[in-house]
């Protein structure tokens, strides 16, 4: 439902979709992130509410490694590393190996 809610972010506002490329989940600790390869185009404007949007969704969502090409006629064209967050349920976590730079809280 996620990755459906990020695609109407963007296509509400007008935005053209080039790439959304959803890489293999990554367990780290007690969340996992999905990584989303995203190259959108667009104006300034709705490349703006689609942050905007992405920033009001229930689940945590990140954009890193951001490139924005401009050309003469005012149009962006927007590559981005998304990344989605999520907790691990208790059976998920039993299989998580530890990272090394995670660590433990000891109350």
């Amino acid at each position: 439902q996620l990755l459906i809610d990020i695609t109407q972010a963007g296509l509400s506002q007008g935005l053209k979709f080039r790439t959304f490329k959803p890489k293999g989940e990554q367990a780290d600790g007690f969340y996992a992130t999905l990584p989303i390869d995203l190259e959108v185009q667009g104006d300034y404007h709705q490349f703006g509410v689609f942050v905007s949007e992405l920033a009001a969704l229930p689940r945590i969502v990140t954009i890193g490694n951001l490139t924005l090409i401009g050309s003469e006629d005012g149009e962006l064209s927007v590559k981005a590393l998304v990344k989605t967050y999520r907790y691990l349920e208790d059976e998920e976590l039993s299989s998580v190996k530890p990272n090394k730079k995670t660590r433990t809280i000891r109350q």
